[in-house]
């Protein structure tokens, strides 16, 4: 079975105001999830960011900026992803099987 994979926002830590800008993040929360129906791993991580002033990206609340924050969580929770990933696939492996003998005397 296929194992699909999500990121889940949970917190954003963010000063009111900052070197003139409004709502700049300074910190992302998050969980990652594995599952493949059957088996399921989750992990958590926190991504802290460093304010650019030239860069700075204006909050919204919008999908794509939604996706910005996600986006933002990366690398760390790709490398979280990964591992619950493997997880599942080693879980999934260990599933009991049933032995038989078939020795007679």
């Amino acid at each position: 079975m296929a194992i699909t994979t999500s990121i889940e926002i949970t917190n954003i830590t963010a000063k009111k105001l900052l070197d003139g800008k409004e709502h700049v993040i300074t910190a992302i929360n998050f969980d990652v999830t594995a599952t493949d129906g059957t088996y399921t791993a989750q992990d958590s991580g926190v991504e802290y960011l460093d304010f650019d002033k030239d860069n700075f990206i204006e909050w919204a609340d919008t999908p794509a900026f939604k996706a910005q924050v996600v986006e933002w969580t990366k690398p760390q929770s790709d490398e979280l992803l990964a591992v619950c990933v493997a997880q599942v696939t080693e879980l999934a492996k260990e599933e009991d099987e049933p032995l038989e003998f078939t020795f007679t005397e």
